[in-house]
């Protein structure tokens, strides 16, 4: 198993998506969920830099963080940033069969009357802490964390919707600038999804 992969708030966020069998939330939602946690895991990481008047992409960064494909696809073509946060390739199904791969995460049918795929995220402990985060002091907590609880207010995965906890995104650092960029599109997305009748949590 790839412990840093294991520990992305990507893979924290997506496990929080999964209900209590196993089975994924089925929200197209979290496909934008997924790309946000990434575009936060690749700022963390040193991947991604915001300068005066343009975001820049390390790829020999972000290989380095095992997440070169996901850098190749976001940095593709004329696009934006928010472009590929709003309509790139890569979503919750093609995350979560990577963690299957990298065996951060196991399969297994939960019906045996549908042909359902359900997962297991195997860090059980700390699936268990991030669940906990809604209800957890304001913090300090790493950055990581910072990211989870940021990004997991805004798409419902820690009791209530609400908007990302200052505390939360000061506690990325350096990175800030993109737990906030993420955590404003998709409670655009969100409001949206919901106005033309997608449910959204």
């Amino acid at each position: 198993m790839t412990a840093s992969l294991a520990e992305l708030v990507t893979t924290r966020l997506a496990a929080l998506c999964l209900g209590r069998r196993g089975r994924p939330r089925g929200l197209t939602f979290d496909d934008h969920l997924v790309r946000g946690g990434l575009v936060v895991d690749l700022a963390l990481g040193g991947a991604l830099r915001q300068t005066d008047d343009a975001v820049e992409m390390d790829h020999d960064r972000a290989a380095a963080l095992g997440l070169a494909a996901v850098a190749a696809e976001a940095d593709e073509g004329d696009g934006s940033l928010l472009d590929w946060l709003d309509a790139g390739r890569l979503g919750f199904a093609d995350w979560s069969s990577h963690l299957v791969a990298a065996g951060v995460w196991r399969q297994h049918s939960w019906s045996l009357r549908w042909a359902a795929r359900g997962f297991e995220d195997l860090q059980h402990r700390r699936v268990a802490s991030d669940r906990a985060l809604g209800s957890a002091p304001p913090g300090p907590h790493p950055p990581a964390t910072s990211g989870v609880l940021a990004l997991g207010r805004v798409a419902g995965l820690l009791g209530h919707l609400g908007e990302a906890p200052a505390p939360a995104l000061d506690g990325l650092g350096d990175a800030r600038w993109a737990g906030e960029l993420v955590a404003e599109r998709l409670v655009e997305l969100r409001v949206t999804m919901r106005a033309i009748g997608h449910a959204v949590d």
